[in-house]
């Protein structure tokens, strides 16, 4: 018998330990581990490291909810569906205006300002401080190493404070204007750290790039980043290329033959740094071109990654 009643951890179990060649069904899997709030990273590194039995794999999950896992979690896992708290409230205030979805249309990115309080930034900065044993008063301890610290990405998922971010009233309101519904589920993702480039430390990010599959159709998607920092357009901001997902299609239509999209040079479409206030949330369009940038400024920028999107969303099963 199943010790959490959660079906889809079978899978995810079998799969990761190579018992299973049912290579389908990842969407799902995602899925269930972004409800559960365990994020898909972390429980596959705990699978291949410890190769658990099921039933350990299922009480290192019941672990991660401070050891009982509530009944409805269990439900919504199994029926992959959310129920929204506000889903009987089609009347909540808006948070993107007309002209910010018109902006968001057009350019495929927005920014949602004010997305979590003053408090919530100074509480996010202080949990990845403390996360990475630095000081953010001393620039000596900047640039000292940590086992989680990999280019610009800090493998911290799980704090109090990222948790309540991540289910911001605003912040999930927004996903919901974008995306047309409000049965959605959040991401259990990473947070970054990108110090200023001296002489002996240089950007450790990557330039511009997608995340998501380039085999067309494209489905529809979307990113997000919150800015934990004031940022300025020279201090490691998030660059994209506005507007991109309006011609991507014909732009890879029109590629020579066995021209790699992901290597062509994309600085002739004129990539801008997005520059934000700490507490302020970017979301963009999965297909625009995008990434961090070097940080020449003179403070390092933190943020956290995380969106919100339909519990089964479509995935291309070609990487292009």
């Amino acid at each position: 018998m199943s010790l959490t009643g959660i079906v889809q951890l079978k899978s995810i179990w079998s799969k990761a330990l190579g018992l299973s060649k049912n290579d389908s069904d990842w969407d799902k899997d995602n899925f269930v581990l972004n409800l559960l709030g365990i994020g898909l990273l972390p429980t596959f590194q705990f699978l291949h490291e410890h190769k658990p039995d099921f039933e350990s794999f299922e009480k290192w999950v019941i672990q991660q909810h401070g050891m009982a896992i509530d009944s409805s979690l269990v439900d919504a896992c199994n029926n992959y569906f959310v129920q929204s708290e506000d889903s009987n409230n089609p009347y909540q205030e808006a948070v993107l205006s007309a002209d910010d979805l018109k902006f968001w249309n057009e350019n495929g990115y927005v920014i949602v300002k004010n997305a979590i309080t003053f408090e919530d930034v100074n509480a996010s900065k202080k949990a990845i401080w403390d996360f990475l044993q630095k000081e953010e008063e001393d620039a000596n301890t900047w640039y000292q190493p940590h086992p989680d610290w990999q280019g610009i990405m800090v493998n911290l998922y799980r704090h109090p404070t990222l948790d309540s971010n991540r289910h911001s009233v605003r912040i999930k309101k927004a996903f919901e204007q974008i995306w047309g519904t409000n049965q959605l589920v959040v991401t259990t993702d990473k947070v970054g750290y990108n110090p200023p480039e001296t002489d002996s430390f240089k950007y450790r990010g990557i330039g511009l790039h997608w995340d998501t599959s380039l085999a067309t159709p494209i489905p529809f998607g979307v990113q997000g980043i919150l800015y934990l920092t004031d940022t300025l357009p020279h201090q490691g901001a998030l660059t994209l290329v506005p507007g991109f997902h309006l011609i991507i299609h014909e732009w890879l239509k029109q590629l020579p033959t066995e021209t790699n999209p992901r290597e062509v040079d994309l600085t002739t479409f004129h990539p801008i740094p997005i520059a934000a206030n700490a507490g302020d949330l970017i979301i963009w369009n999965h297909a625009l071109p995008h990434g961090s940038s070097p940080n020449r400024a003179s403070l390092p920028r933190l943020v956290q990654y995380l969106y919100w999107s339909p519990p089964i969303t479509q995935l291309q099963q070609k990487w292009l």
